[in-house]
């Protein structure tokens, strides 16, 4: 038995082997090393081809895309009123009931201001009796941490009254 399999691989390397002997009628070889390995190569190359096209086409689109967005962003438009409480309002949209003043932005000019108030961890600062203004997050106890989800709560209820109060107001 163990000799019957040793004795068929060898008949098969030689059957395989053979096919880079023999020739064909044109004189050539059945099989060559060039044939198995030369139309490998060119696999690769057509596939290294068609990958470099295909990055070429994604580093253009991204170039369009980017310069849509500078040629977007160079001429942001707000629109800012005055109600009739004397509170000031800025919308992308202007305001029909009353006259809206225009203002272009510059992207690279505007900056990113801290939220209107702060009272909330002023409180809890003043609370915990810190003078840095620094909070302690990692010797908050469940009873902070459940009032400042109420005071983000209450936060988040009057930014809704806002939003909807600035909706009514676009409506009219």
């Amino acid at each position: 038995m163990k000799y019957s399999s040793y004795l068929m691989i060898m008949i098969m390397l030689i059957g395989l082997g053979s096919l880079f002997v023999i020739k064909r009628p044109d004189g050539k070889p059945w099989l060559s090393v060039d044939m198995i390995f030369g139309e490998a190569q060119q696999q690769a190359s057509t596939l290294l081809d068609k990958s470099k096209r295909e990055l070429g086409n994604v580093v253009d689109s991204a170039k369009k895309a980017l310069n849509d967005e500078d040629a977007t962003t160079s001429q942001t438009t707000i629109y800012k009123w005055q109600d009739a409480k004397g509170n000031w309002h800025y919308s992308d949209r202007p305001n029909t009931r009353v006259s809206s003043q225009v203002h272009t932005l510059d992207p690279t000019k505007v900056t990113i201001m801290a939220a209107e108030s702060t009272e909330i961890l002023e409180k809890l600062r003043q609370e915990k009796g810190q003078a840095d203004g620094k909070i302690d997050v990692d010797n908050l106890n469940p009873t902070d941490v459940k009032k400042l989800m109420k005071d983000a709560q209450n936060v988040q209820k009057l930014m809704d009254e806002r939003a909807k109060t600035l909706k009514e107001l676009e409506d009219i």
